[in-house]
């Protein structure tokens, strides 16, 4: 899973940050004391804390809450107020909680991410590595997709390369890479992501990516039926598995527990497929709305993923996607 970007993709190593390796993590000490503070609590104190986290983003500083309940409205119309009330209060609950996770994960083992993230059909993948192959991994912004990354990268047994897109100040982005590359994931810039992929395509190797946010910054869109509404989505990642031939899985992941989830890997194209990039982003769509439609308070409502208006009737935009 890559961090934030999928489809401005276009490999320059000034671009790409690497840490950790393999199976391990690495040394935390080029993280931000205050972050290592922070993470050294345990969990139980931090959970404490986000729960005043959640209470604070959601009543005092109201963070983005008309977008999410705008959102949850639109996606359930059948859902009475109420209902949509207790999925706000449930949704912020959760987010608070990945908040605290992801710096908790500056000082974690290896290890104890393992223990707490259990990895389902990783062998649907580890056979495209036997048989000399790489793939294309597609997440989503669904429960802790900063441990997801982490999970994936230390049980791959191959590179991985994320796309990222960096932040403006340069300062903040050094403490992201940081903090995301721990485990061992390559993060690439999202624009550079392609030619990265072409330069490395005779090693073995895993391309992540995040597929279900705002394409707001490209101009190649494609418009899918998505939560009952008109949406759209990067095409980056259908085109990348168009012109690599990689298998591509959707990793799902679902929380367990508080603190605990598992990571599905699911198939959206075999090797050698070479679908349409329409036809393949819909096959991401179907699997991610099903996920969210299981776990609704998982995803990140905050987005505001329906900015776009589709210029035409979907019908006339895309007529294979109806």
């Amino acid at each position: 899973m890559s961090t934030d970007a999928a489809g401005e993709v276009g490999a320059g190593s000034a671009n790409a940050a690497s840490c950790g390796g393999a199976g391990r993590a690495s040394d935390a000490r080029n993280i931000a004391l205050w972050i290592r503070a922070i993470s050294w609590l345990p969990f139980t104190l931090l959970y404490v804390l986000a729960g005043m986290l959640a209470l604070l983003l959601r009543y005092l500083l109201r963070y983005r809450v008309a977008v999410a309940r705008a959102n949850l409205r639109r996606c359930f119309p059948e859902r009475s107020a109420g209902q949509i009330n207790r999925l706000l209060r449930h949704y912020y609950r959760h987010l608070a909680q990945v908040a605290v996770e992801f710096l908790k994960a500056a000082t974690m083992s290896a290890e104890e991410l393992n223990s707490r993230v259990a990895l389902v059909n990783l062998e649907r993948v580890h056979a495209e590595f036997r048989a000399g192959r790489s793939v294309l991994l597609l997440g989503a912004h669904q429960c802790n997709w900063e441990w997801s990354l982490h999970a994936v990268a230390l049980n791959l047994g191959v590179p991985m390369d994320a796309a990222y897109k960096p932040l403006h100040a340069p300062g903040a982005d050094r403490q992201l890479r940081a903090l995301r590359c721990r485990f061992g994931a390559r993060l690439v810039a999202a624009k550079r992501l392609l030619r990265e992929v072409v330069r490395r395509r005779h090693e073995i190797h895993a391309v992540a990516l995040i597929a279900d946010q705002v394409p707001s910054s490209s101009d190649g869109r494609l418009w899918l039926r998505f939560l009952g509404l008109d949406t759209a989505f990067y095409p980056g990642p259908g085109e990348i598995a168009r012109s690599t031939g990689y298998a591509a899985f959707f990793v799902a992941m679902r929380r367990t527990a508080r603190g605990r989830y598992e990571l599905d890997f699911q198939p959206i194209c075999a090797a050698a497929e070479r679908l349409e990039p329409a036809s393949f982003t819909e096959r991401y769509a179907q699997l991610l709305e099903t996920l969210i439609r299981a776990h609704p308070t998982d995803w990140n409502w905050t987005h505001r993923r329906w900015k776009l208006i589709c210029p035409r009737p979907l019908s006339e935009v895309q007529p294979a996607t109806r």
